[in-house]
């Protein structure tokens, strides 16, 4: 858990300020050094993200494929193009959130599997409609059988104040009686059940390591 201080207002005179204008430069610092502290915990929080998803890379983990919806649209203002999709990078999933590489991260849309099996029987208006879209996002060039997620949205890591004010699956948190980053595990999460990004990071990754070695080990003893 990254431990982030309490934020010292403009206001607040440190106790032993010779004058008010030492006052003045005391409380200043003290606002810079809170945000120096907020900006290494976000880093820190970066720096986590990057190697949970590092290591899962290293360990042969196929990674999730980012793909973003563009809407129907006309060509050169006369040709009707369809909705379609295009792949924008790829990243890890770890629970709810969705992680690259160099340690940004996403909260998911929707998962689909992008693949043209058709399933027998009778399906109905949205499995069909499932079916379409996984079509097109092959036709986007993403790779057949890979689990494609829609849509995802980026989070404001590099903001401590958007992050702060974030409804979303990572969020940060100071002043109160919690501080640091933390993950909102579900959309109804009141505060008092937030994660400490540390632990909850590290309880995805040993799942996830312990998943693809399961997948190694059966492959290797069918």
């Amino acid at each position: 858990m990254w431990s982030i201080p309490k934020f010292s207002g403009a206001r607040q005179n440190p106790a032993g300020c010779a004058s008010g204008r030492a006052c003045r430069a005391e409380s200043s610092r003290l606002v810079h050094d809170s945000w120096v502290d907020v900006d290494r915990a976000l880093a820190d929080a970066r720096a986590a993200l990057a190697a949970a998803a590092q290591r899962l890379a290293g360990e042969g983990a196929a990674p999730e494929q980012f793909a973003l919806t563009v809407p129907a649209h006309r060509a050169l203002g006369l040709i009707p193009r369809r909705e379609s999709f295009k792949r924008t990078g790829e990243g890890f999933l770890f629970g709810v959130l969705l992680v690259t590489t160099a340690g940004d991260v996403f909260a998911t849309g929707s998962v689909v599997r992008a693949s043209r099996q058709v399933l027998p029987g009778h399906q109905s208006e949205s499995a069909q409609a499932r079916r379409e879209v996984r079509h097109r996002l092959l036709d986007a060039r993403l790779p057949e059988g890979s689990t494609v997620v829609i849509d995802a949205r980026a989070l404001p890591l590099d903001d401590a104040a958007a992050l702060a004010a974030e409804r979303g699956p990572l969020v940060l948190r100071t002043g109160g009686e919690i501080e640091g980053v933390f993950v909102r595990w579900m959309p109804s999460a009141p505060d008092s059940a937030l994660r400490p990004l540390s632990s909850y990071l590290a309880e995805r990754l040993e799942l996830a390591l312990t998943t693809l070695a399961a997948a190694r080990t059966k492959s290797e003893n069918p």
